[in-house]
């Protein structure tokens, strides 16, 4: 073998090393919550990269994803897990993740539900270090008084028996609440027993309005 050969040979082979002790895995680590390749990826200007791995809605434009975890290349642990009843948007801006927690709410013209951003966490970095922050949309469109004292009269005039229907005037309690309404707040409040025993579904999507009640009144 000549020198100039040995030389070559050399460096190729540093090279080789090198590159396979500095390659970064793309792929979310492994956990009890999601897989392990990435769906999407988000690049930040420190070099640092956020990979989502988990379930994108098929049918949603832009995309959404339910049951997903966030990581950061390279670590071996994930930023956190976001639930199957859970569905959220995210888009980069001014150099942070946002993801958005859409609820089907009653915003729309003349009580229409529609995807409605409910919170919205900003993710980013403060050097190496991952900085995470939740707000409450406050944006929500409220109701205006004409339409408030709609669904009071409706929650007044209501007949015995829970259904869907009644489930409504729940949420639309519920945006009333929010819109500053006390008379709402506590019609809200009185819902559970109204109409007759929470149970099963219609439990839990109370349950959760309840929770965001609180959450609206805490930030």
């Amino acid at each position: 073998m000549t020198l100039k050969l040995s030389i070559i040979l050399t460096v190729l082979t540093f090279s080789s090393a090198f590159g396979q002790t500095q390659k970064v895995s793309f792929d979310c680590p492994k956990s009890q919550f999601a897989g392990t390749k990435a769906d999407t990826t988000f690049l930040f200007s420190n070099g640092k990269t956020i990979v989502l791995c988990g379930y994108k809605n098929p049918d949603s434009k832009p995309p959404t994803f339910s049951e997903f975890v966030l990581a950061v290349c390279g670590q071996d642990t994930i930023i956190d897990f976001w639930g199957a009843v859970k569905t959220c948007n995210l888009k980069m801006k001014k150099d942070s993740l946002f993801v958005e927690e859409l609820k089907n709410l009653p915003t729309g013209k003349n009580y229409k539900f529609q995807a409605t951003v409910w919170t919205k966490e900003k993710i980013y970095f403060s050097g190496q270090k991952t900085v995470r922050n939740l707000i409450v949309n406050r944006q929500i469109p409220k109701y205006s008084k004409d339409e408030i004292r709609a669904v009071l009269k409706e929650y007044e005039t209501g007949k015995q028996g829970l259904d869907a229907n009644k489930m409504e005037i729940a949420n639309k309690l519920f945006i009333a609440t929010i819109s500053g309404n006390k008379t709402a707040k506590q019609y809200f409040k009185e819902f559970k027993t109204k109409y007759g025993t929470l149970d099963g579904a219609f439990h839990e999507e109370y349950d959760e309005l309840t929770k965001m009640i609180e959450l609206w009144d805490k930030k």
